[in-house]
């Protein structure tokens, strides 16, 4: 144990229990938090699947708004158990003990835009899955690369306080491949689109909209967390 710990022992986000290392939760709060479930097809347009980990409340809300808002990057490691979880998940789901059942050749975050990426210094979506990404990637070296690709424009408002239909129209052609990824070619490919938080789907599906035109075979997203819907 570092000094450091021994002096501010790392605890639980949801309930401030000390727990063994920072981004630990304790079992009782990770087992309250941890729900995975699919979105209704009914809301899915230009996405084939989208997966969420778990409820927006408690610890795992206030761990989101921390990475995104306080500065607090080191909060981002709370996302690891979550992501795990949904490793086991998709093994169980397809009845398989490889990871062929469910790969992605590559995995895509949704940016930030250029004001807030600037003011903060870093794409909170990054923090939580990157690690993650890269992990699975040097597993298994053909699949799961890290695809930054895509650019976002500025939007008018901030998603949050919009309604359903004021976040479609704030989001719609927000985004666009990035320039030095004109080029790449997604055709055939099996893609993942990661973010922190699903609330509408708006911003998921202006995604995948600008990445349906590269026709790719597989195109499915995974978030955190999400209230109900």
């Amino acid at each position: 144990m570092s000094l450091w710990d021994f002096l501010f022992p790392p605890t639980c986000p949801h309930c401030g229990a000390e727990v063994a290392s920072q981004g630990d939760w304790c079992e009782s709060c990770f087992t309250e938090l941890l729900h995975i479930r699919h979105v209704p097809n009914k809301f899915l347009h230009h996405l084939d699947d989208v997966c969420i980990l778990a409820d927006y409340k408690g610890g795992m809300k206030s761990m989101i708004y921390d990475v995104k808002f306080n500065e607090k990057k080191e909060q981002s490691k709370g996302a690891a158990p979550f992501l795990v979880s949904y490793n086991f998940y998709m093994h169980r789901k397809f009845n398989s003990v490889t990871v062929n059942s469910y790969v992605f050749d590559y995995i895509v975050p949704v940016p930030s835009g250029a004001a807030k990426r600037e003011q903060r210094g870093y794409n909170q979506v990054d923090l939580f899955f990157k690690p993650w990404a890269d992990a699975l990637h040097h597993m298994y070296p053909t699949y799961f690369a890290w695809l930054d690709c895509l650019y976002k424009f500025d939007t008018e408002r901030d998603m949050w306080s919009l309604t359903h239909k004021e976040r479609q129209a704030n989001i719609n052609d927000a985004f666009m491949m990035h320039c030095d990824y004109d080029d790449v070619n997604l055709e055939g490919k099996r893609i993942l689109i990661v973010d922190d938080i699903y609330t509408t789907g708006a911003t998921l599906e202006a995604v995948a909209k600008i990445l349906r035109l590269k026709r790719p075979k597989k195109l499915e997203a995974l978030t955190l967390a999400s209230g109900s819907f």
